[in-house]
């Protein structure tokens, strides 16, 4: 689904949540192919006390191997619905998702959101 203009999806729309109120596990791949540049924004809700989210990049939807990795957010930052927002230029591979790498404690959760501005 076409996004705002310039964005690849448009604000909260579904097809660019990699995870979803999540303590743990790894995120949907997000196809950024078509981006001059990405971005993601990870946010907590609820009393998040340890964990790490990770943002990874591979050539393929389903690659099996170990994803590369762009950039990690200590989820205690994210306690109380705070967020935390980076990028890349470019799209920096294929595909995008977020991971957590150290399960989410403390009682909160963690949503990571992709999107990007088409070439």
């Amino acid at each position: 689904m076409a996004g705002m203009i310039g964005y690849k999806f448009n604000p909260n729309d579904a097809e660019a949540q990699s995870l979803t109120a999540v303590t743990t596990g790894t995120g949907r791949p997000i196809p950024m192919q078509d981006c001059r540049q990405t971005f993601w924004t990870i946010e907590g809700t609820g009393t998040i006390s340890g964990g790490t989210v990770i943002i990874e990049t591979a050539d393929t939807y389903d690659y099996s191997g170990t994803w590369h990795q762009l950039d990690t957010k200590n989820a205690a930052d994210l306690t109380g619905g705070k967020s935390y927002v980076n990028n890349t230029v470019g799209a920096a591979s294929g595909f995008l998702r977020a991971r957590v790498g150290t399960d989410v404690a403390g009682g909160g959760s963690v949503t990571a959101k992709i999107n990007g501005l088409l070439a």
